[in-house]
Formats: C-alpha cells, sequence, structure tokens
C-alpha cells in the first residue's frame, strides 16, 4: 500500500480565490450582481473537479 502524492489543482485554486473576491465585493460593495460570476466559477470548479484525473 503506498500513498500516492497528488499535486493541488491550480486552476481550481485560482478560480475559488476569485469566487472568494467576487463575494467580498458583493457584501462590501452591497451589489449582489457581484454573485453571479462567484456561482458560475463555483458550477466551473465542480466540474473541474468531478472530472477524471490523469
Amino acid at each position: 500500500m503506498s500513498k500516492k502524492k497528488r499535486k493541488p489543482n491550480y486552476k481550481v485554486v485560482f478560480n475559488s480565490i476569485v469566487a472568494l473576491g467576487f463575494l467580498a465585493l458583493a457584501f462590501l460593495r452591497s451589489n449582489w450582481l457581484y454573485i453571479i460570476p462567484s456561482v458560475i466559477l463555483m458550477i466551473i470548479n465542480q466540474r473541474e473537479l468531478m472530472r477524471p484525473r490523469d
């Protein structure tokens, strides 16, 4: 039983940071339109994480 070390998915990490930025803008600027890109990035991340990795 050898453990295989997996490297992080940088695309998902970057998209998550950007989505958190949009959520912060939604609260700081009190504008609900910043939530839409955050939800879109969340859906893209879910598709990326569910895709089989090499």
